[in-house]
């Protein structure tokens, strides 16, 4: 009611006329009181916008949305109100993601985050995954086109030579890729032995003898990675291709494309970049069919160390 009063001696002194009732009723306001009410209808402002965008949203019409939106977070940065602009800015995010706009996406996202982290807002450890989420996805399709891009370039006149000095450049890229496999974290151990090889044939004879064939083809990479490691490529080249063929016939697409990885790595030791292309094309395609993007984002950084030479 006192709102309501003060509004009507406002309007009215506008337009000429006062009273005493009016006059009374503003003196009893400060410029405190002011601001507060003036905060209070920027506030109901700001969230009138965001349900208008929801409405244009809901209509497809996702410029007048963003627009809206985007006037909400003007009014919440004078208002000061961080929480409700991470809101906002978390909606944003949503909204680019759902119309495929992962890269505003992620970066609506990323400064919700650090206005959630200022807060100490619970809504942060779910945004975190969305985040993640983005990053992967973008990740994958780095790799897509930067294999595409390596694929279409002629390897004619590529020499077919080892390439022993950039094999400590992708060294932490294969422990990643072979970290992929259950149970690989405990016997890639074994490759930092004194004697990996013995160690790593023993492992093997006695999965054969409990029968534990997956085991077994996961010691044959890194069996094969060890001797990557002494520059013997050819003999590498023969464990993991027995590692793909294990896996093929235990039906393990994960062992198949990690598998392909590491014969594609080898291959670029040689200089073989043709082959090189074709096992990473296939991995990635398998990892695409398994919906594996954590997958995809190691073979991803591979292919960086590998391709961005």
């Amino acid at each position: 009611m006192k709102e309501l009063l003060l509004m009507t001696g406002i309007f009215d002194r506008f337009s000429g006329t006062s009273t005493n009732e009016e006059t009374r009723v503003s003196e009893e306001y400060t410029i405190e009181d002011y601001q507060e009410m003036l905060n209070q209808y920027k506030d109901a402002e700001a969230e009138i916008l965001i349900n208008i965008a929801t409405i244009y949203f809901e209509n497809e019409n996702i410029e007048e949305s963003m627009k809206n939106l985007e006037r909400a977070i003007e009014i919440y940065d004078e208002l000061n109100d961080v929480g409700k602009k991470a809101l906002v800015l978390d909606l944003m995010g949503d909204i680019n993601r759902f119309n495929k706009k992962n890269k505003s996406a992620l970066k609506n996202y990323k400064e919700a985050f650090k206005l959630y982290t200022k807060i100490k807002s619970d809504h942060k450890d779910e945004l975190r995954e969305k985040i993640k989420e983005l990053e992967v996805k973008k990740s994958a399709q780095n790799a897509e086109t930067l294999y595409d891009g390596v694929s279409s370039k002629s390897t004619e006149n590529i020499p077919l030579q080892e390439k022993k000095s950039d094999y400590t450049k992708i060294s932490a890229n294969i422990e990643e890729v072979i970290g992929m496999l259950k149970g690989a974290d405990t016997y890639i151990s074994y490759s930092k032995s004194e004697n990996p090889m013995e160690e790593l044939e023993n492992a093997y004879e006695m999965s054969s003898g409990i029968g534990d064939d997956s085991a077994k083809s996961t010691l044959l990479l890194i069996m094969g990675y060890v001797n990557l490691k002494k520059s013997q490529t050819d003999d590498s080249l023969k464990y993991f291709n027995e590692s793909l063929q294990n896996f093929q016939e235990l039906e393990d697409k994960l062992g198949e494309a990690v598998s392909r990885l590491l014969i594609g790595t080898a291959y670029y030791i040689k200089g073989d970049m043709d082959m090189v292309n074709t096992n990473f094309r296939k991995s990635i395609e398998i990892l695409r069919e398994l919906k594996d993007l954590l997958g995809e984002n190691i073979a991803m950084r591979l292919m960086n160390a590998i391709y961005e030479d």
